[in-house]
């Protein structure tokens, strides 16, 4: 008889997760009976918990399985799920840090098995919610074969820098921005950005003085990511903390240098392969701007290890070991 497993499909967005999501999904193995919650709840709802603990009490499910970090209240059989980071202790509201240790902490200790994604997301999960580390398993997220393939560019009558993520604290995104406005390079680099500027950002901007230099690109079409990356002189993303951190290795596959961040799960995923500086220091990351433009060698050197290290990042290696950990822990529940 076929693994029936419970999916809580509700992360199939066009996010980071909702990648995960996709991927892992469609590379499901044979013997898996897939089933998906069937709640429209919204994502993040406090009261998730207890949907996902009536959606599993009506189903005739073996395994439940959610790619992200919200498990169920009660279970009656195993449960796996991914938590990517610790963002919300951090940079979200009290209420938000109080829900994770009091209620996300607790319920993830019943869990068979904790997927996270780097072995730096592990040490935070283990010190900071007291999680026990043999209940955690790293699964490094993957890199989609088209940045390898990819030969299309981005026309740009300037080179530019390119940022893709979204505006929360943690990207230190005003940190970048002034950085790149001190870089003692020439005045024609760009730096352009994923979604729409808001209103504190914009008027940073102004006071730099680089509103001609700054380009909000809005809501990228993950299929127009790889010409973005390909078409630029290089990526910043150098962010106070990271789970994973996914444009650092799009960026290395399509051949285009990082400059990235000494914080979080971002040296251990870029291992020597980026330039990493403190996020905290917008001289460090001015001088990361001005080595990538001014030393040519420097610049061939981060192009050449980015390639390689981002080929050690598949789909196809993160869907079997994801696969492999829910099948695992059904087969050793049936043993016990």
């Amino acid at each position: 008889m076929n693994l029936r497993v419970l999916i809580d499909g509700r992360w199939a967005g066009d996010t980071g997760i909702g990648k995960l999501f996709r991927e892992v999904m469609g590379r499901a193995p044979a013997e898996i009976s897939l089933a998906f919650i069937q709640s429209d709840m919204r994502l993040g709802s406090l009261l998730t918990p207890w949907m996902l603990a009536q959606e599993i009490r009506k189903s005739n499910a073996d395994v439940f399985y959610s790619p992200s970090f919200m498990p169920p209240f009660q279970s009656r059989i195993p449960f796996v799920f991914t938590i990517h980071d610790l963002m919300h202790l951090f940079y979200y509201t009290t209420w938000h840090r109080l829900y994770y240790q009091q209620v996300i902490a607790r319920l993830a200790r019943k869990a068979q098995q904790i997927i996270t994604v780097s072995h730096f997301s592990k040490k935070q999960l283990v010190e900071l919610l007291g999680i026990d580390e043999r209940l955690i398993t790293v699964i490094y997220n993957g890199v989609d074969e088209v940045y390898r393939k990819n030969e299309e560019v981005f026309q740009s009558e300037r080179p530019y820098f390119l940022y893709v993520g979204n505006r929360r604290k943690n990207k230190n995104i005003p940190a970048m921005l002034t950085a790149f406005a001190r870089a003692d390079i020439p005045s024609d680099f760009m730096c352009f950005l994923s979604g729409h500027g808001d209103e504190p950002l914009c008027a940073l901007i102004a006071q730099l003085g680089i509103e001609k230099r700054v380009r909000f690109l809005g809501r990228i079409p993950e299929t127009e990511l790889p010409k973005l990356y390909k078409g630029a002189y290089a990526t910043l993303f150098v962010s106070l903390m990271e789970g994973f951190g996914l444009p650092v290795i799009e960026s290395m596959a399509s051949g285009t240098p990082v400059l990235t961040s000494t914080a979080g799960s971002l040296p251990e995923i870029a291992d020597h392969a980026a330039l990493c500086v403190d996020p905290h220091d917008v001289d460090a990351i001015k001088a990361g701007i001005e080595t990538l433009v001014n030393d040519a060698d420097s610049y061939r050197e981060f192009q050449q290890k980015g390639k390689q290290r981002s080929a050690q990042f598949t789909w196809d290696r993160t869907a079997a070991n994801t696969w492999k950990v829910i099948m695992d822990n059904e087969r050793s529940n049936e043993t016990d």
